[in-house]
């Protein structure tokens, strides 16, 4: 679900979006619309899904883009993410942009990947206005535009590459993006900006202090906790450059809070299920025998004036997969905690323009 080699892809900076609707043939659409999209520029065409909750919108709504990984479609992380279930609950829109799938070939031969992975390793689509970020930030303005979504309420989410992507996106368009969720993901730059100074220097003249969620499994073997881990200092590293132009620790890196959560149940061995179909890893909560969720902790770090900036959910003995995911589609795990609702009670504290005080 995660690396995949490639060469280089080429990159234009002017964009022009074109929209072509179908009905969805994948999830239930939760009472809502789910439709298929094609966005095309110069940087590249994607295919994307979009969920609409239903009625009619009185306000403007917010927006959720979510990523997928390798080895699995949008309507697979549609289905294993539930986030057009809660979508429906709570009246906003979620987009799911498609990579291209280019079997036997990768950029930059292809403006694709051969096994359906965001290029995030790719240098040239790791910067604003060119190459996979432009084309899924061109479906963000897109979608924004079309459907009455509020500007100021638009977060960008993924799991596993598309949460390396979602990173990228999260340095490079801080003032599109209000919040980012990596669901297995690492820091900016193939995982090697360890201090935040290479995603603030991304960020170049929008620079901002941008809330993110991070989550990620103990026994998680693609994207180890060294790699999630790495990314917690990296991003409060950034947020502290970007508040006030100086690394000064004016964003602390000690949590403000740190709680557990599910560790007072008793395993019943035997009685879980081991996730044993294609594309995944056995689960090993259905091994050990949780009931309902792993054990999790939850890290939450502040700015100064006492906004939470970063949560980060450390998942006890998971796998790499979606946590709380209905079905057997590619990296999932029944057991919860459910992070899609968690991430989306993140971003609703935070919006463009306003502080989480607001």
């Amino acid at each position: 679900m995660k690396r995949m080699r490639a060469g280089l892809a080429t990159a234009a900076l002017v964009a022009v979006a074109a929209s072509t609707p179908a009905l969805a043939a994948g999830p239930a659409a939760d009472a809502g619309s789910f439709t298929k999209h094609t966005f095309t520029s110069a940087n590249g065409s994607r295919d994307y899904w979009l969920y609409l909750p239903p009625g009619k919108a009185r306000s403007p709504r917010p927006l959720v883009v979510y990523l997928h990984g390798c080895n699995e479609t949008a309507t697979q992380t549609a289905d294993a993410s539930h986030f057009n279930r809660i979508a429906a609950q709570r009246g906003f829109v979620v987009a799911y942009p498609q990579q291209n799938v280019t079997t036997g070939s990768s950029a930059p031969l292809v403006d694709g990947n051969g096994i359906g992975c965001w290029n995030w390793f790719l240098p040239q689509d790791q910067s604003r206005g060119a190459g996979e970020p432009a084309v899924i930030a061109g479906i963000t303005a897109e979608v924004t535009h079309a459907q009455r979504v509020d500007p100021r309420r638009v977060y960008v989410e993924g799991v596993s590459a598309g949460a390396d992507m979602a990173v990228i996106l999260g340095a490079t368009y801080p003032d599109v993006y209000a919040g980012v969720a990596a669901i297995a993901g690492c820091a900016y730059a193939t995982c090697g900006d360890g201090s935040g100074a290479l995603t603030y220097q991304a960020m170049g003249p929008r620079a901002r202090v941008v809330p993110m969620f991070i989550e990620n499994g103990t026994a998680d073997t693609l994207n180890n906790m060294a790699m999630a881990g790495g990314l917690v200092p990296s991003w409060l590293g950034a947020d502290d450059l970007a508040d006030d132009g100086t690394m000064n620790g004016s964003i602390s890196r000690q949590p403000a809070s740190v709680q557990n959560y599910d560790f007072d149940q008793t395993p019943q061995p035997g009685t879980g299920d081991v996730c044993v179909h294609n594309n995944n890893f056995p689960c090993p909560g259905g091994v050990i025998g949780f009931q309902g969720s792993y054990p999790y902790t939850v890290a939450t770090y502040d700015d100064s004036a006492g906004c939470d900036v970063l949560e980060a959910w450390v998942i006890h003995g998971m796998e790499h997969a979606h946590p709380d995911a209905p079905g057997d589609g590619p990296y999932t795990d029944p057991l919860g905690p459910d992070v899609s609702a968690a991430s989306y009670d993140f971003f609703s504290q935070h919006a463009l323009g306003r502080d989480c005080h607001a």
